[in-house]
């Protein structure tokens, strides 16, 4: 009898760790999916300040895959400079970490170039964080020297 409670104890809390763990988490990534398709939605308005709102917002939920799929289908459309110089700012300045997926790559290596176009002071510091193709090392020995 004292067996099946010593394995009895464990998976019980392991099963309740699971579901704390999904009732934490999943609700927080509805979140971010309803706020990115109420964004989306508001990215195909005719008002072009709406659309400049809307993608300062996707930008400030974070550069993910998803949010630069849809950044990048509104600015396949868009044609107001303004609107995009607005969505260029809030994409360079959503985070300075490096990215690893080729959309986001994207998207901030042509924000980055449309602040450059513009002459703006925040592409200075960016410019050096583009991803840049590591030189490879040569493993020959040099010639002694004398």
């Amino acid at each position: 009898m004292s067996d099946d409670l010593v394995l009895f104890v464990p998976i019980a809390l392991g099963a309740l760790v699971l579901v704390a763990l999904l009732a934490w988490r999943l609700p927080r990534r509805w979140r971010l999916r309803r706020r990115l398709r109420s964004a989306s939605r508001k990215l195909d308005s005719f008002d072009p300040d709406e659309r400049a709102r809307a993608g300062v917002r996707v930008a400030e939920l974070g550069l993910t895959r998803r949010t630069a799929n849809v950044v990048l289908h509104a600015l396949s459309g868009e044609e107001d400079r303004r609107v995009q110089f607005a969505i260029a700012l809030a994409v360079v300045r959503a985070s300075s970490e490096r990215f690893r997926r080729r959309r986001v790559q994207r998207l901030r290596r042509w924000a980055v170039e449309l602040l450059v176009e513009h002459g703006h002071p925040v592409h200075r510091g960016l410019e050096w964080k583009q991803p840049r193709k590591r030189s490879r090392i040569a493993w020959q020995a040099s010639a002694p020297q004398s």
